[in-house]
């Protein structure tokens, strides 16, 4: 077909990627492991954060060492609940309740 030549929808079909990278499992995974990138990035720069929000006048000098704290507990939560999630998303996905391809019975389950 010559690249001018008009197209039904139908006949154009994009994917983007690989289908099993859309699935929701890998979604959530993705964005969890994601988001403990983010927050450890995060929490290795807060005080330059912080000094730099002083410099510019968005707080007040004196409540600096209070707004690093508090900017480093509320990263400490954010860790806490992101793990807590990843855990009870990797314990749902243990190898007990899996399908074993070959056989097509349960994972661990004697032949």
């Amino acid at each position: 077909m010559a690249p001018d030549t008009p197209r039904k929808s139908s006949d154009v079909r994009i994917r983007f990627g690989h289908p099993w990278r859309l699935m929701q499992e890998t979604r959530a995974l993705t964005l969890l492991i994601l988001g403990h990138v983010i927050v450890f990035l995060l929490s290795i720069g807060h005080d330059e954060i912080v000094a730099e929000m002083v410099a510019d006048g968005w707080i007040f000098a004196r409540y600096a060492e209070q707004i690093e704290l508090l900017f480093g507990l509320v990263l400490f939560v954010c860790w806490g609940a992101l793990t807590v999630r990843l855990v009870t998303m990797l314990q749902r996905a243990r190898t007990g309740d899996c399908i074993c391809p070959r056989c097509n019975q349960r994972c661990g389950d004697p032949e």
